[in-house]
């Protein structure tokens, strides 16, 4: 190979090497940014630090009933713990029944994100009004504007909603089972570009268009007299 071919081929590679990234190649390293709230690193008895709550009793509780997975998840936390045998996994429990405030929720401030999939386990203890759990997503800075999806117990069903300045209103509703108390479930839901899916226990059951909102941060429901746990909560950027 002549000198002149050398350094032409040299050239070549070195433009392909800083090039960027093609638009697909850029959304898949997007997609790779994620969070889970395992509460490793808050203190026992108190609301997550980095959230903000609205009405209840919200605090993290340890629960030995949780998997071994859940346990093995705990460790990979923040919290710098190196052995899983040794941590006990946590919930996010909301144990107020009775101050006279219809919706209990807590925001999580950060991260703020856009096209995003969320995910939640939820277990209700008690509740007789309307026992509800639900994920919160795309919510404003002051936690008033947003998107809600929750389970009713009052209703049996799985219902989608959007708040605006505090105030609720739905958007489709898909009948399911009542969650039975004691037992674990998830919900599942999933925002690209106008399109929400929402999932119950794995499977779809709602999917609609909406584009009032296009950025916010996440957040957990329950309201009335339910008492619930909050487990495994993730979230991913699509």
């Amino acid at each position: 190979m002549s000198v002149r071919s050398s350094l032409a081929v040299s050239m070549l590679l070195a433009l392909a090497l800083t090039a960027p990234l093609p638009a697909n190649a850029a959304k898949a390293s997007k997609r790779l940014k994620s969070w889970t709230w395992t509460f490793q690193a808050d203190t026992l008895g108190h609301a997550p630090a980095s959230a903000v709550t609205f009405g209840g009793t919200w605090q993290i509780v340890a629960d030995s009933s949780l998997a071994a997975s859940d346990t093995a998840l705990a460790a990979a936390d923040t919290s710098g713990a190196s052995d899983s045998a040794t941590v006990m996994p946590r919930v996010l429990r909301q144990s107020e029944g009775d101050d006279g405030i219809q919706f209990h929720y807590i925001q999580f401030t950060k991260p703020v994100v856009g096209n995003m999939a969320v995910s939640v386990r939820f277990r209700i203890l008690e509740g007789e009004i309307d026992p509800s759990a639900g994920v919160m997503f795309l919510l404003n800075p002051k936690g008033k504007s947003g998107y809600l999806v929750r389970v009713s117990g009052a209703r049996d069903e799985l219902i989608a909603h959007y708040l605006l300045s505090g105030k609720r209103r739905d958007l489709r509703y898909a009948k399911v089972a009542r969650p039975e108390p004691g037992t674990w479930h998830t919900l599942d839901v999933e925002r690209v570009g106008s399109v929400i899916i929402a999932r119950y226990d794995g499977e779809e059951r709602i999917r609609i268009r909406d584009e009032r909102f296009t950025f916010g941060s996440v957040g957990l429901w329950t309201e009335d007299d339910t008492v619930v746990d909050f487990a495994g909560l993730s979230l991913s950027m699509r």
